[in-house]
């Protein structure tokens, strides 16, 4: 298919939450007890259809490594350039880490205007005694930085069609603002063009 279009998705958060898993299970299906630590960012292409456009959908999930130590190394460009944010957390303070630091790592590297933010919770079959005040603090910082958020787990495969389904949507409405974007600066070219060809054909009566 000639036309494709690619959204840059990254993944924030703490190391241990499931990022890689997450995207394995996105990306093949399966789900790995183990995973080895990402080193920087590793890349994993996911194709999904826009039948509406006849447009192949090239979602380029950016896995990042969760450690502190490892934060100065993430390569700036793909923060700036990513257009969906997965913050990801597992745990009532892997979910601080997030609000705290993964956040406000992108925010300083990156224009939040232009992303779309989702706040995923992973692990949910081992929230235990948790789960109410996850999902009342997710819920609540969800809404202040007009996130969406959804609560999974990569090893069970539990709500994760959900998931990939408001991914693709988000994507879906990136392509959709640009197209509209790219047409109204035609329109508003062309309506220039005739105001411009008016004011010299004016130019030309008054003189003569």
């Amino acid at each position: 298919m000639k036309n494709e279009v690619e959204i840059k998705i990254i993944t924030l958060g703490a190391s241990g939450v499931g990022k890689t898993s997450l995207i394995k299970r996105i990306k093949f299906g399966t789900f790995a007890e183990k995973n080895e630590a990402t080193l920087g960012v590793d890349y994993f292409v996911v194709k999904k259809k826009y039948q509406n456009k006849n447009i192949m959908i090239l979602l380029k999930y950016q896995d990042t490594n969760g450690l502190e130590s490892m934060q100065g190394i993430i390569p700036q460009q793909y923060i700036r350039d990513s257009q969906i944010v997965l913050l990801v957390f597992s745990n009532i303070n892997t979910l601080n880490e997030v609000i705290n630091r993964w956040y406000s790592f992108y925010k300083e590297n990156a224009n939040i205007d232009k992303s779309k933010f989702i706040l995923i919770g992973n692990k949910k079959d081992i929230f235990g005694d948790e789960k109410e005040e996850i999902e009342r603090q997710g819920s609540q910082f969800a809404e202040e930085i007009d996130a969406h958020f959804i609560t999974c787990s990569a090893k069970s495969a539990d709500n994760m069609d959900n998931l990939e389904r408001y991914i693709l949507t988000e994507a879906k409405k990136f392509i959709d603002e640009n197209e509209k974007k790219i047409v109204d600066k035609l329109k508003l070219n062309n309506i220039n063009r005739i105001d411009t060809k008016k004011k010299l054909n004016n130019e030309k009566k008054n003189c003569c």
